[in-house]
Parts: C-alpha cells; sequence; structure tokens
C-alpha cells in the first residue's frame, strides 16, 4: 500500500490533515475489485503490520514475566491477597486493601486463576497482559480513526517495545494502570465513533461509553481527565442527542460505577473523595522547581519508556522538553482546525484537540502533586494513562513528513519546509532509537531481577523450615512474602524506626502481635536492619541469620524490639 492510501479511513474517505488542497484528502477512494466488492473486505497492509505488531509486543511481554521481569513488590502481593480472598469466598472488597478510592476489577479477573493455578506471580500478570493487548488494538482503532493507518502503525510500533517503567505499569498484577489505560483508550474511542459516524449513534455505544466511564471512577481517578475530555467533546458536538440518550449514560455509569457508589452512600470509613484529596499531595510543601522537574524533565521520559530500570540517564531526558513542545503543537493544530464551517473536518480536528487536551491535564495533574517532586521515579507511573495522547503528541512531525503537514508548512518557504522535514525526520528517528535502547537496557538488567526472584524463594524456604510463619518487615516485603506463601506467613508492617507502620491487610497485625515466636526480617541495606543490628551489639541476644539479601533476626521468647 501507498502513502497516498493511509490517509483514509475504512469507508474510504480521508482522514488525514485538514488543508483544502491536501491531495491525501481529495483523491477518490480506489473502487473494490468485483470479488470483494459484495464480499467480507480483507484487512489492509496496515492493519496486518499492527496485529503483528501487537502479538509481538504481547510476546515480548509474556517472555519477561516468564522470566521474572519484572520483580514482584507488596502492592501487587496485596492485589493478589484479595484476589485469594475473593476466590475463597472470604472477602469481596470494593477498594484496594488499605484505601478507599482504587477499585479491584483486577483482582477478581485474577481470583479464578489463583484458585486454579496458586499463588504465582505470573497468575496475577495474565489480566494484566490481556488489558495490554487490548490496549494497542484499541490504540490503532482510534489513531487509524483520527489520523492515519500508517501512522497508526508507527504508534503501535511505539508501544509494542518497552522499558522498565513503562513494563512495570502495563503488567504487574496490582491493578489499576493496565486497566484503566486500556480504558481511556476505550472512553476515548467510543466519543469519537459518535462523533465522527454520520447519523444517531445506538443506544448501547452512549451506555458503553457511560459504563467505561463509571469503572474508571471506581478504578483509579487518574483516568479522569480522559472521561472530561470525551464528555466534553461528546456535549460539544452532539449535545442534543447526548440530552436524548442521558437515561442510557446514566444507567451505563451507574453500572460501572456500582461498587465506588454503594460506598459512599451505604459503605463504612471515609467518603472516597475526600480520601482520594487526602492523599494525592498537592498540598504537601515541595518546591515547584522540584514538581516541574519531576513531572516534565523527568517523569515523561520514564513514562514514555525511554529510560533504563530505576535510573534515567542524561542523555535520555531530551523527550521531555520535546513533548511539551510537541503537545502545544498538537492543541494549536487541533484548534486552528475547528475554524472552518461545521462538517467532518472540524469534527476530527474536534476529536484531535480533547486527545490532546486529555494528555495535557493528566501531566498537569502529576505537576502539581509533590509525589513529582518526592518520589518521580516510582510516582512516574502515574503518567502512563498520558500514553493514550501519544498519536496526538506525534501528529505535528508525522505531518510534517506527509501529505497531511501542508497546513502546517503551507507559508514556509521550500527551504524552510525541507528544514523542517529533517528535523521531524530526526526526532522521531531518536525517539525510536531511544526507545529500543531502552528496551535494550531493561532486557540486559533481566539477570537482576532473576536473581531477586531467586533470594525471594530462597528467603521464604529459610522463614518455612524454621516455622518463622509471623514476621515483621518493612512495607515492600510484608504482603509479597504472604501472597507468595498462600498467608502461611503472616507480616505487619515497621518503620525505619520500628515503629507501627501501613498494614493494607489490618487482621496480619493481630495475628504477629498475638504469635509466641516472631522474627524480625528485614534488607540487609535498611535502616531497620542498622537498628536492629546496634541492638544485638549492645548485648541483647538474638539469633541472626543472612539469606537471599535479607538479615532474619529471632530475639528471645519476651523480647519484643518493636
Amino acid at each position: 500500500m501507498s502513502l497516498v492510501d493511509s490517509g483514509r479511513d475504512d469507508a474510504g474517505h480521508a482522514n488525514g490533515g485538514t488543508a483544502p488542497t491536501n491531495t491525501l484528502r481529495d483523491q477518490p477512494a480506489d473502487p473494490a475489485p468485483p470479488a470483494r466488492r459484495a464480499g467480507r473486505r480483507r484487512p489492509s497492509v496496515p492493519t496486518l503490520l499492527a496485529v503483528a505488531l501487537l502479538l509481538a509486543g504481547t510476546a515480548y511481554r509474556v517472555w519477561l514475566v516468564i522470566a521474572h521481569v519484572p520483580p514482584a513488590n507488596s502492592d501487587e502481593g496485596t492485589a493478589g491477597l484479595a484476589a485469594l480472598h475473593i476466590g475463597q469466598g472470604r472477602h469481596l472488597p470494593i477498594f484496594f486493601y488499605g484505601q478507599q478510592y482504587m477499585g479491584t476489577l483486577h483482582s477478581y479477573l485474577a481470583a479464578p486463576l489463583v484458585q486454579l493455578f496458586g499463588t504465582q506471580w505470573w497468575v496475577l500478570r495474565v489480566p494484566a497482559i490481556g488489558m495490554y493487548a487490548a490496549f494497542l488494538a484499541l490504540m490503532y482503532w482510534l489513531t487509524r480513526r483520527l489520523y492515519t493507518p500508517w501512522f497508526a502503525v508507527l504508534v503501535v510500533g511505539l508501544l509494542a517495545v518497552g522499558s522498565d517503567r513503562m513494563v512495570k505499569n502495563q503488567v504487574i498484577g496490582a491493578g489499576g494502570y493496565s486497566e484503566i489505560a486500556t480504558a481511556t483508550v476505550a472512553v476515548m474511542l467510543l466519543a469519537v465513533l459518535v462523533v465522527l459516524n454520520p447519523g444517531p449513534a445506538r443506544p448501547a455505544r452512549w451506555a458503553l461509553w457511560g459504563l467505561i466511564a463509571g469503572f474508571v471512577t471506581w478504578t483509579h481517578w487518574l483516568g479522569l481527565p480522559y472521561v472530561v475530555v470525551s464528555a466534553a467533546l461528546l456535549l460539544h458536538l452532539r449535545r442534543a442527542e447526548f440530552r436524548a440518550r442521558i437515561v442510557s449514560v446514566v444507567a451505563g455509569f451507574v453500572v460501572g460505577g456500582a461498587p465506588l457508589i454503594w460506598h459512599n452512600l451505604f459503605g463504612a470509613g471515609r467518603n472516597s473523595l475526600s480520601v482520594l484529596f487526602s492523599v494525592s499531595g498537592a498540598g504537601e510543601p515541595a518546591p515547584w522547581l522540584d514538581r516541574l522537574h519531576g513531572a516534565f524533565v523527568l517523569g515523561l521520559p520514564l513514562s514514555s519508556g525511554l529510560c533504563a530500570p530505576n535510573r534515567c540517564a542524561p542523555w535520555q531526558l531530551w523527550w521531555g522538553p520535546v513533548y511539551v513542545v510537541l503537545l502545544v503543537a498538537a492543541l494549536v493544530l487541533a484548534w486552528r482546525g475547528l475554524r472552518p464551517p461545521a462538517g467532518p473536518a472540524r469534527d476530527r480536528s474536534a476529536a484531535r484537540f480533547a486527545l490532546a487536551g486529555g494528555g495535557a491535564l493528566t501531566l498537569l495533574a502529576y505537576a502539581v502533586s509533590a509525589s513529582a517532586a518526592t518520589s518521580p521515579l516510582e510516582s512516574a507511573r502515574y503518567l502512563h494513562y498520558g500514553l493514550a495522547s501519544l498519536p496526538a503528541v506525534l501528529w505535528p512531525l508525522w505531518a510534517t513528513l506527509t501529505a497531511g503537514g501542508e497546513r502546517i508548512t503551507e507559508r514556509a518557504t521550500p527551504v524552510r519546509r525541507r528544514a523542517l522535514g529533517l528535523c521531524a525526520a530526526i526526532v522521531l528517528a531518536a525517539l525510536g532509537a531511544n526507545t529500543l535502547i531502552a528496551t535494550g537496557q531493561l532486557v540486559r538488567h533481566r539477570p537482576e531481577y532473576a536473581r531477586q526472584a531467586v533470594a525471594e524463594r530462597d528467603l521464604i524456604r529459610q522463614l518455612l523450615a524454621q516455622r518463622l510463619t509471623a514476621i515483621y518487615s518493612e512495607y515492600w516485603t510484608c504482603n509479597r512474602l504472604a501472597y507468595a506463601t498462600a498467608e502461611q506467613i503472616r507480616c505487619a508492617v515497621l518503620k525505619d524506626d520500628l515503629s507501627t507502620g501501613f498494614d493494607r491487610y489490618l487482621p496480619y497485625r493481630r495475628v504477629v502481635r498475638e504469635a509466641d515466636r516472631v522474627a524480625y526480617v528485614f534488607p540487609a541495606d535498611s535502616a531497620a536492619n542498622r537498628r536492629l543490628a546496634a541492638l544485638v551489639a549492645s548485648g541483647e541476644p538474638a539469633r541472626v541469620e543472612s539469606v537471599g539479601g535479607y538479615d532474619i533476626y529471632t530475639f528471645g521468647p519476651h523480647v519484643r524490639p518493636a
């Protein structure tokens, strides 16, 4: 298929830029061959390539999971415990254990698998990988519908590879990330399909939009920017139909957000909205310069898949400022496209503006949070949902290189056009190369992650061999060990000063407190471990063992350091 063909949607209409003289749009659709005219259309070349990339990206993540990449963490263990309890019929949690604003659909999806295959880490990651495959398929559909098929292939290709931070968001089975990334793309796609298709949409499409919007509201509110911009798009271009279908929208929203609504009306505990505001970090003290650096300079390369495991080298930070410039350019180009009279071109520009706006709101919401300043390497996961706007961000580059760029370069001299095209090509090439390099850095880091998995198994084996099933440890260890042992080990959290920490599943604290024999298990390089070592050095009798990077302390029957 030639590049000229890439400007057409499935109906044979142009979906490229908005310039009235663009040959990409003005060419008539090629008539279908007689043998295929009445039959089912064969997939186009871009679609076949996108499917191949989707399968390759999914297979890559399956291989990583088999290779114990990325390593499990305690949040994943917490979601796994919820899945275990759901499968056993012990609990039916609405929210992630220990909080009242993040839904548990992932644990419900994983519960049957946990019952069938046991408390393996890969079991928790199966639903996440399925969500990732759906995410790529929806991204291709959305990008093809708003832009061009070949550009959609480029977007899918960039999302098929994946560095450390991106893969963690996509395959770790803690819930709240893989499924909400898919939901944000779905809610945008549904709005686009309603807006761009002539004639009224079916009530089921409106109800489905409401259902997904309700699900996002229940599961993770960081996906709400895309609910907001898609709702604004529908109200702006289909206001009368929106009002006519309000019953379908509300019914879908109530179903999708039913657990959240029920909790806030009848459940015990604080209102989820007040809880979310209290943990958002917007009011916490943190220098604004650090917030902006964490969000715009460090967070964007991390969340876009351009950084090595647990660090981002200075040469990998270039994407942050470039991303911001491209996002602003995307907003300006889409806004300029709103000038023509009402029609398909104007509707498409409005949808593009909404897609870019969702990314801008996501970035701004993260920038005002103190997490961007205090823990940017870890909290960059909050920008994961902004991947839905990647097509909008990259479109100014692609349009400059293709016929869709006439609106961008129409006032430029031939020399300036060539210069702009060269710059666009360099940025796209650098982005692709940087993404591949970061992916290679993750693959090279695989042995280290595999050693962590072995260390975890050694630690568990040692604890169970000595029947140390009631332990104190730090947050990132406790629920990880509890899930991996199917609750043979119960763990309560201690802070660095050995005071009571944050237990997501409170019953474990009572079990450990009442146990006759308790062990203290901390990473060898932790502050809590140093305090325990100092206690032993001062003369307190204790047995100390080192296993898998942890020190295990067992004191006398009446000694409780915590």
